[in-house]
Formats: structure tokens, sequence, C-alpha cells
């Protein structure tokens, strides 16, 4: 997803004075102005939601699971053999 971004474009935020000290406080640590240190801290934020909804995660079950279909994988149905016979129809086409 891309967006075209100018320049000047600007986001106003209004925050309690909570928020406003932890900010404060942080970017003091790292040596950036607020702007620099909003913008960083939101993409870090963007990045991690995108990654949790993007990727996969599996646990040991699941893990175990999907070797264990590896190495003894079910007998194929009358479904799959029906899907995999279209299949090579199409794709030989």
């Amino acid at each position: 997803m891309t967006t075209n971004l100018k320049k000047d474009d600007t986001l106003k935020v209004r925050m309690d004075g909570q928020t406003l000290s932890l900010l404060e406080q942080a970017r003091a640590y790292v040596d950036l102005d607020k702007s620099k240190f909003v913008r960083m801290s939101v993409r870090e934020k963007a990045r991690a939601i995108i990654a949790e909804h993007e990727n996969t995660r599996f646990d040991a079950w699941d893990w175990r699971m999907f070797f264990e279909m590896l190495d003894h994988p079910p007998k194929p149905t009358e479904r799959m053999k029906k899907a995999a016979k279209k299949y090579k129809a199409i794709s030989s086409s």
C-alpha cells in the first residue's frame, strides 16, 4: 500500500499530561525532537502490528503436527485425486 505524502502533511494529536511527560522523558534519552520521536515510534508500532497480522506463528504442537504430516502424509481422498486431475488438465492447457 502506498500513499502520496507531501512534506507539509501534518498530524495534530491531543494527549494527556501523563502521555506527554512519558514522550518527553523517552525522547530525551534518545536525543530526538518530538516530531522525529513520534514518527519513529509510530513506525515501530505500525510495523509490529502489521507483522503480527501478516505472519503465521506456530507453537510446539503445530510444528510437531507439521513434521508428522510431512513424514507420514495421509492417503489422498477421492476429492483430492479429482482436484489433482483437474489441476493437471488446467495447467497443461
